[in-house]
């Protein structure tokens, strides 16, 4: 069996003629934390698209477990293992953190749609323990505090931890964050930092979009650069971090400051 639990082989993905994504390969091992970079509009969201299903690309190959899940829908996605955070956060504002998270974990239970209808011994097993693991998760998150608040209440910060238990209540293989410290101080950040630690540590691959750079160095142990939806460059954090061509993505190169002086 391939050591590789996610492999993009030479996708491309276009919009009314535009490459967004172009030809781009890339290989995540199994309990890997797997950084994605680049400057603002350079792919790496709709890579992530890609690879959940939200966008099929018209070429190329997105292997899970060796097997092409190209095409799939969004929820049999999901169902695969493969669970993903937004950099907008998209939680039921009205409802509680407890029930938010509980929303993610209804992909795990057994029970039908009858059964909430006409309940069976098996589905008040079923149910306190799905409560049991939602509990666990906010303890996880410290969130526990927070149980039977209104999510829309809380402040951005707590909100983050909230969609990122959402995701984990799913027990997902990959789990995939779209700058999860956007928008957080930078006490917020450190608390990130560890909590996504701790969930590698529970034997989850991540894969990270991240523009705060000392945070995504830290945390990753491979990185792909993206500009233009092409890759340029790839390597551990040392590596990448010093290559000339990343710097001159995101900084620009002498020629084009000559340029504008």
């Amino acid at each position: 069996m391939s050591e590789y639990i996610l492999e993009v082989k030479n996708i491309t993905k276009m919009f009314h003629g535009l490459v967004a994504i172009n030809d781009l390969s890339m290989k995540v091992k199994k309990g890997q934390i797997y950084g994605i970079i680049g400057p603002n509009g350079a792919g790496k969201t709709t890579l992530f698209n890609c690879i959940t299903g939200i966008y099929t690309p018209e070429v190329g190959q997105i292997l899970w477990k060796g097997k092409d899940i190209k095409g799939t829908p969004p929820y049999k996605i999901a169902e695969l293992g493969i669970l993903r955070t937004f950099q907008t956060i998209r939680l039921f504002s009205e409802m509680s953190v407890a029930e938010n998270i509980m929303s993610g974990r209804h992909i795990k239970s057994k029970q039908k749609w009858y059964n909430g209808i006409i309940p069976t011994p098996a589905y008040f097993k079923d149910e306190r323990y799905q409560w049991e693991k939602v509990g666990e998760l906010m303890q996880f998150f410290n969130l526990s505090q927070y149980a039977t608040t209104p999510a829309g209440d809380l402040s951005y910060g707590i909100q983050r931890r909230i969609e990122m238990a959402r995701a984990l209540a799913a027990e997902p293989e990959l789990l995939i964050l779209d700058e999860p410290a956007a928008g957080l101080n930078e006490h917020e950040t450190l608390e990130l930092t560890q909590m996504i630690r701790k969930i590698q540590s529970m034997g989850v691959t991540i894969m990270m979009i991240e523009h705060d750079m000392e945070m995504v160095m830290s945390l990753s142990e491979y990185i792909t650069v993206i500009n233009f939806g092409a890759k340029i460059s790839e390597g551990v954090p040392s590596f990448v971090q010093d290559d000339p061509v990343v710097i001159e993505a995101y900084i620009g190169s002498d020629d084009e400051e000559d340029e504008n002086e």
